[in-house]
């Protein structure tokens, strides 16, 4: 133990501060954790069935997630196929599936957790969405 007097002489503030700085993190990771589970929502909301666990989807009948760059583009596009359905967001000229996905009756938060665990999991880590972001979408939707 004779090693680390040094160390713990030259370091006493870092000894306060890194416990402090590690529960100023766990603090923020609970605070996250008390919203909506976006991973739990891709599998009670029945997208893996279609897009799958792999994010590989099925050939000709429903798109892949994973290495799709939609994903990693704008979020608001997504937000607004989530919330309409993709048959009323993407262009016309957008490939076609034999699956059709229902628009999603889910609340703002639970779009964004959704959202956001798609774009992480299978966007290549795209940027997490906020409620904020979902409400000010679905408030500029046609009614």
């Amino acid at each position: 133990m004779k090693f680390l007097k040094p160390f713990f002489a030259a370091n006493a503030g870092r000894c306060i501060i890194a416990p402090l700085a590690a529960l100023l993190i766990t603090s923020t990771i609970s605070a996250k954790a008390d919203g909506p589970d976006g991973a739990k929502l891709y599998v009670d909301n029945n997208c893996v069935a279609c897009h799958q666990a792999d994010g590989a989807g099925v050939a000709n009948t429903f798109p892949a997630l994973k290495g799709n760059p939609l994903l990693a583009g704008d979020a608001d596009i997504l937000i607004k196929i989530l919330i309409l359905g993709p048959v009323k967001v993407l262009p016309p000229d957008s490939p076609k599936y034999s699956g059709q996905m229902p628009p999603l009756t889910l609340s703002d938060a639970k779009i964004a957790a959704l959202v956001t665990y798609i774009r992480n999991k299978f966007g290549n880590g795209a940027a997490a969405v906020d409620e904020d972001e979902v409400a000010k979408v679905r408030a500029a939707l046609p009614q």
